[in-house]
């Protein structure tokens, strides 16, 4: 008995050892991708939207081919500043996106990043401006 219940605690163990190893390897996706951390993928969907908001800016200002070869080099930068490869985040896009309720979350907090963004440039001084404005009270 009492080794029947020590190879059934081994058994035990082995099992549970090997589930945490598991669930500690970096976790794959489709085509071998390793998945993205959510709030690095948020960051990554935040700087992707302002990137694309700056080239449709740029859409209509200058020439096709231009726009094309901005658009290239924006988001190859952006690929490698957050050390990705554009597959990786496709692959992490379609995976993120089979969870609608999760995804519909993540694009919550781009927006709440983006919005924060706005708000600090918006309440920057102006250029040569004081922060304080005078006041038109006198005192007698």
């Amino acid at each position: 008995m009492n080794k029947a219940l020590i190879t059934g605690a081994g058994f035990f163990l082995l099992v549970s050892l090997f589930a945490l190893n598991a669930c500690r390897e970096n976790a794959k996706i489709e085509g071998d991708e390793a998945l993205i951390p959510r709030q690095e993928m948020v960051m990554l969907m935040s700087d992707m939207e302002v990137a694309e908001a700056v080239l449709r800016y740029k859409q209509g200002k200058i020439s096709r081919d231009s726009l094309n070869k901005l658009s290239a080099m924006t988001f190859d930068s952006l690929y490698a500043w957050h050390q990705v490869t554009p597959a990786r985040f496709k692959a992490n896009l379609a995976y993120y996106q089979k969870d609608l309720a999760g995804f519909e979350k993540m694009l919550d907090e781009v927006i709440l990043v983006l919005t924060r963004a706005k708000d600090s440039i918006n309440n920057l001084p102006l250029p040569g401006g004081d922060t304080v404005r005078q006041s038109k009270i006198q005192v007698r």
